[in-house]
C-alpha cells in the first residue's frame, strides 16, 4: 500500500493547477512525462491516446478516476477508512471534472480530448468501470459504446477492459463477437496470442491470453465474493451459447461448473471446495451455494 499511495500522490502532483487551458482542465491530470501507453490503436501515435503526450487526456484521467475508486476499496480492506474516504473523494472530484470537460451531450459519449475531436471505446469503458456515473448517464454511454460506428476500437491488450465492461452491462454476445480476433489467429497460422494487430511486434505475447480469464470470470461468471476468495459469486452470462462448463483452480481445490441454457432457464451443477460457500445468480434471482456438488436451476 505505501507503493500504491506513492503512485497516486505522483499523479496528483501532475494535476493542472493554473488556468493553462482557459481553466477548463484545472484539477485534471496532465499526462506525465514518459510513454503513456494505453493500447496499440492504429490511429494513435505510439499507442498513446489523444493528448497523451503532455496534454490533458480524457482516457488517462478516466483511468485515474477508476484507480482512485479501487484504491478506496483497498484502503478499507487494510483498515484505513480515512484514507479510503480521501481516495473516494478524489475519485468523485475527478469524475465530476471529467463530466464537465469531456462529456458530449449530443452524442452521449465522453471525448478523448478537450476539443471533443477524438472518441474511443477506451474512454467509455473506463468511465463505466469507474462506477462513478449516474444510472442515466451510464445508460447513454453504454448505448454509444455498443452502437457508435466511429469510436477508436480497442485492440488485443485493452480489450480486457472492454470485456470487463460487457460483463458489467450484461452483454455477453458483444463479447463473443469481439472474440473473432482470437478465433482468427489460427487461420493466420498462429499458435500463440499476438501483441497487436498486424504488423505485430510479437507473435507470442502474454496479454493476449485474457480471454481465458473472461471465459471463467465473465461467461461462466465465477468471481471472488470476498477477500482471498473465501466466498464465491457465480453469475453466468452465456449469451447465445447453449452450454458451457469449466474447472477453475481455487486455493482450496477446484470450482467445477456445467451449465445448460434452455430458453430463459439456466440449469446445471456447481461444485465448490470444502469450506467454501457462495451465491449463484441468474436474472433477478439467486440461490445459496454450499461446499460440495449441487444442482442449480433458475428461470
Amino acid at each position: 500500500m505505501p507503493g500504491v499511495r506513492g503512485v497516486i500522490d505522483y499523479f496528483l502532483s501532475c494535476r493542472v493547477q493554473e488556468d493553462e487551458t482557459e481553466g477548463k482542465a484545472k484539477g485534471l491530470v496532465c499526462a506525465p512525462e514518459g510513454w503513456n501507453f494505453m493500447d496499440w490503436v492504429p490511429e494513435w501515435k505510439d499507442g498513446t491516446p489523444a493528448d497523451g503526450h503532455g496534454g490533458v487526456s480524457g482516457v488517462i484521467n478516466w483511468q485515474f478516476a477508476l484507480v482512485l475508486r479501487l484504491v478506496s476499496e483497498l484502503e478499507m480492506l487494510v483498515g484505513e477508512p480515512e484514507l479510503a474516504a480521501r481516495a473516494r473523494r478524489l475519485a468523485e472530484e475527478t469524475a465530476a471534472k471529467l463530466i464537465e470537460v469531456f462529456w458530449d451531450g449530443e452524442r452521449g459519449l465522453f471525448a478523448d480530448d478537450v476539443t471533443h475531436t477524438h472518441y474511443s471505446e477506451h474512454a467509455q469503458c473506463l468511465a463505466i468501470l469507474s462506477g462513478l456515473l449516474t444510472p442515466e448517464r451510464q445508460k447513454w454511454v453504454s448505448s454509444g459504446l455498443l452502437t457508435a460506428p466511429d469510436l477508436a476500437r480497442t485492440t488485443i491488450y485493452f480489450t480486457h477492459y472492454l470485456f470487463e465492461t460487457y460483463a458489467v452491462l450484461g452483454e455477453p454476445n458483444a463479447l463473443l463477437e469481439r472474440l473473432a480476433l482470437w478465433f482468427d489467429l489460427k487461420t493466420n497460422g498462429l499458435k500463440t496470442t499476438i501483441e497487436m494487430p498486424e504488423p505485430t511486434r510479437s507473435d507470442c505475447h502474454a496479454w493476449g491470453a485474457h480471454p481465458l480469464y473472461h471465459y471463467f470470470a465473465t461467461l461462466l461468471g465465477i468471481r471472488p465474493a470476498s477477500s482471498g476468495f473465501q466466498t464465491v459469486r457465480i453469475v453466468p452470462q452465456l449469451g447465445r451459447l447453449n452450454r458451457a462448463s469449466g474447472t477453475l483452480v481455487h486455493p482450496k481445490g477446484n470450482i467445477e461448473v456445467d451449465f445448460v441454457q434452455d430458453g430463459d432457464t439456466l440449469r446445471g451443477h456447481i461444485t465448490l471446495p470444502a469450506g467454501i460457500t457462495g451465491t449463484f445468480v441468474h436474472g433477478f434471482r439467486s440461490l445459496p451455494l454450499v461446499s460440495g456438488r449441487q444442482e442449480v436451476s433458475l428461470p
